[in-house]
């Protein structure tokens, strides 16, 4: 499971929401981003919402399960960019998670120390 921990502005200018989803590529060879749901209504995601005092932004705790099929957007509204999105989580992985792989491979470079055989396979699996 992973944690995402991320403050969404709903209203005024600048405004920003989450979204669930996915990308579906046309006939042009265009990504288009295809809502599913929100975050808040997805049974699959545990969230937690909290607004400010005044209401004015939302911190959310969004934890996501490992197979979990769609991608996790930011969308941000202005007038100067009508909409952008920021990907926060896909299922084809993200950069947390390439961190998170690579502290996984580290750590098993130390469990293989002192083992050449082991250490040996490993190296020829993840070249460095």
């Amino acid at each position: 499971m992973q944690r995402i921990e991320i403050t969404t502005k709903p209203n005024g200018a600048g405004r920003n929401w989450l979204e669930v989803g996915h990308f579906e590529t046309d006939a042009l060879d265009r990504k288009q981003w295809i809502k599913e749901n929100v975050p808040h209504q997805d049974g699959k995601l545990t969230v937690d919402r909290q607004y400010s005092g005044r209401g004015e932004t939302i911190d959310w705790i969004i934890i996501i399960p490992e197979n979990y099929p769609f991608t996790l957007v930011k969308v941000t509204y202005d007038r100067l960019n009508p909409k952008a999105l920021e990907i926060l989580w896909s299922p084809e992985g993200t950069p947390e998670s390439e961190a998170a792989r690579d502290e996984k491979i580290r750590r098993v470079f130390e469990l293989a120390a002192g083992n050449d055989e082991l250490t040996d396979l490993l190296k020829e699996l993840f070249p460095n």
